[in-house]
């Protein structure tokens, strides 16, 4: 079965997330052909948000807007895009140039929404200290998780991207 390899890697040295929201749907499909040809499902791997989906008219079985949350002193909004890119790999530079070389073939179909640089800090840590992932199954369990089967989605996944806002101060006063 074939689904985007970089899922289940380990969390790259450095990464871009970059979300896009559409702009012209009449250029749509030349745009998703000219990204086949960059993605390769490892240094880049691509989410297709709802509103393409539908633009498209076509349906994915499961595929939903995942709902806001709001509770007391915690706020967790939800703004879907179209699409999600992850670019993955080893030299930072490198990867800004693929983000630029992305951007450039999807337009004038998709427009940024945003663009977010990251990296691996420590063994995995964020930087107020947490690992993200230990509790993530590993080896065939990972896979059976992640990786879909059945339902004509075969290899397909689904993601729920979260953009966290750290209070570094207040995370720096609390003991371990």
């Amino acid at each position: 079965m074939s689904f985007q390899r970089g899922i289940l890697a380990p969390v790259p040295r450095h990464a871009r997330y970059l979300t896009f929201r559409l702009a012209s749907r009449a250029h749509a499909r030349k745009a998703l052909r000219a990204l086949a040809a960059i993605v390769d499902g490892e240094q880049c791997v691509v989410g297709i948000g709802l509103s393409l989906v539908r633009a498209l008219g076509r349906t994915v079985p499961g595929l939903k807007r995942f709902p806001a949350y709001a509770r007391k002193g915690a706020r967790v909004p939800s703004i879907p895009q179209a699409m999600w890119c992850w670019l993955r790999g080893d030299d930072r530079g490198e990867i800004y140039r693929r983000s630029r070389a992305l951007v450039h073939a999807l337009a004038p179909a998709f427009a940024p929404t945003s663009e977010v640089d990251a990296f691996r800090h420590d063994i995995g840590r964020d930087l107020t200290g947490y690992i993200d992932g230990t509790e993530n199954p590993k080896g065939a369990a990972a896979r059976a998780a992640a990786i879909a089967d059945g339902r004509g989605l075969d290899g397909s996944s689904f993601v729920a991207v979260q953009q966290w806002v750290h209070d570094f101060a207040r995370f720096d006063a609390m003991t371990q």
